[in-house]
């Protein structure tokens, strides 16, 4: 679970911006005890207007992880990375981390240019004391990084030298782990880093297949598809169930010699155009007369989009991940998004959900209301055009005043300012 997180120079973000996760209570359900006396937040949500920079702080996020765990083969490749702030490209980008992996508590911070990283330093806490994982620092181009290794790792000297050997300038020292074989000594970096790729998502997940083939592997999973049923029936969509169909595919003589003729298309793709049939998926719907089912392609763009989520929502509440999900709510009704949410936070344990959303009426929620350290607004500076967050906590507002009057009279700001309806084209 991620505690606190800033970054600076980073696409719309110019000046530091951070965010925290630390519960200023504790909560049956909204946050976890990560470690005596530590409450971290489940969810994260940030507001704001369009092209405010919401999604501009799950990328960065996904971003330092990425850093992380993502080794190069060439040092002409570029560190894994967006563009910096574009009125100060010539600086470097500043970003840190503090996250609990299996209970142990990791800080991160890395400063880079697009070619090279200029320093990197991680410490965690073993023991419930802070202590040295690595640090680096940038000696040159094409010359080695000086890289110092904690004595708590217990390294081996040779060890040490073939991670220093294999880390170029434009990745970090950890996922050099991807490039080497080592023996057991290794086992404290080889265990942080496969903790980041079983546990850390790319935005709106990584490797989505498309609803035919997911739902495919669903149907053929006893667990995962009785969780699929039982969240379509509560969803009052009238559905209770799916399966996999094959469908004959009619292809006229004409149209098969235009794909057999085209020397641009792949033969894959050809062949795929030319299979005699196809799989999709067709739903069960329920009905007074009976049941009946409808194709996958007749069904509405919120009950897919509500049938997508379901491969978050499985994840979070059958183990421990972090999601970061841009415009959560898109295409799904109000009442569908924040029943999304209560099954999370009731189910849970401890997994993580960071997202933005469009969808205000969340912060009309006692949910929101009396926990106002789940929400971040996010303003564009009308001078610098810099994304600026503000936790809902932080305005001072009265406990009995909502978020969500507070937010549509203006008085959080992250609105857009859109001026006279009237438009004069002479």
């Amino acid at each position: 679970m991620i505690r606190d997180f800033w970054v600076e120079n980073y696409l719309s973000i110019r000046d530091r911006q951070s965010i925290s996760f630390v519960s200023k209570s504790a909560s049956d359900f909204l946050n976890v005890e990560i470690t005596p006396g530590v409450y971290l937040n489940k969810i994260g949500i940030l507001y704001g207007a369009n092209a405010s920079g919401k999604s501009n702080m799950l990328f960065a996020i996904q971003n330092i992880f990425n850093i992380l765990y993502n080794s190069q083969t060439d040092i002409s490749e570029k560190v894994t990375t967006a563009r910096p702030f574009e009125l100060t490209k010539d600086k470097s980008t500043k970003m840190h981390i503090t996250f609990y992996a299996e209970s142990i508590r990791y800080d991160y911070d890395v400063e880079y240019f697009t070619d090279y990283i200029v320093k990197e330093t991680l410490y965690y806490y073993p023991n419930g004391s802070k202590s040295l994982f690595y640090e680096r620092t940038f000696k040159g181009e094409g010359i080695q990084a000086e890289i110092k290794f904690g004595q708590s790792l217990d390294l081996k000297v040779e060890t040490q030298k073939t991670l220093k050997e294999n880390t170029l300038n434009n990745h970090s020292v950890l996922s050099a782990y991807r490039k080497v074989s080592l023996k057991e000594d290794i086992q404290p970096i080889a265990t942080l880093f496969r903790w980041i790729e079983e546990h850390i998502h790319e935005i709106n997940a990584d490797n989505v297949k498309n609803p035919v083939e997911e739902l495919k592997e669903v149907f053929n999973d006893e667990k995962r598809k009785k969780f699929y049923q039982t969240m379509l029936k509560k969803a009052d969509l009238n559905i209770s169930d799916f399966r996999p169909i094959t469908v004959p595919r009619i292809i006229s003589q004409k149209m098969r010699k235009m794909i057999l003729d085209d020397a641009t298309m792949p033969e894959s793709v050809k062949n795929n155009f030319l299979n005699d049939a196809y799989e999709d998926i067709v739903f069960t719907n329920n009905s007074e007369d009976g049941d009946f089912e409808i194709p996958r392609q007749l069904q509405s763009m919120g009950t897919m989009q509500y049938i997508k989520s379901l491969h978050y929502l499985y994840d979070l509440i059958t183990g421990n991940y972090i999601y970061l999900l841009d415009e959560l709510d898109e295409d799904m009704h109000y009442d569908l998004v924040l029943y999304f949410l209560n099954v999370f936070l009731f189910n849970s344990d401890k997994s993580q959900l960071v997202f933005t959303s469009q969808e205000t009426a969340l912060l009309a929620e006692d949910l929101l209301n009396e926990h106002r350290d789940l929400v971040w607004f996010v303003e564009k500076g009308h001078k610098t055009a810099s994304s600026v967050y503000s936790r809902a906590d932080s305005y001072g507002l009265h406990k009995n005043l909502s978020l969500y009057n507070s937010y549509k009279i203006g008085r959080l700001g992250a609105k857009p300012e859109l001026g006279s309806p009237f438009i004069n084209l002479d």
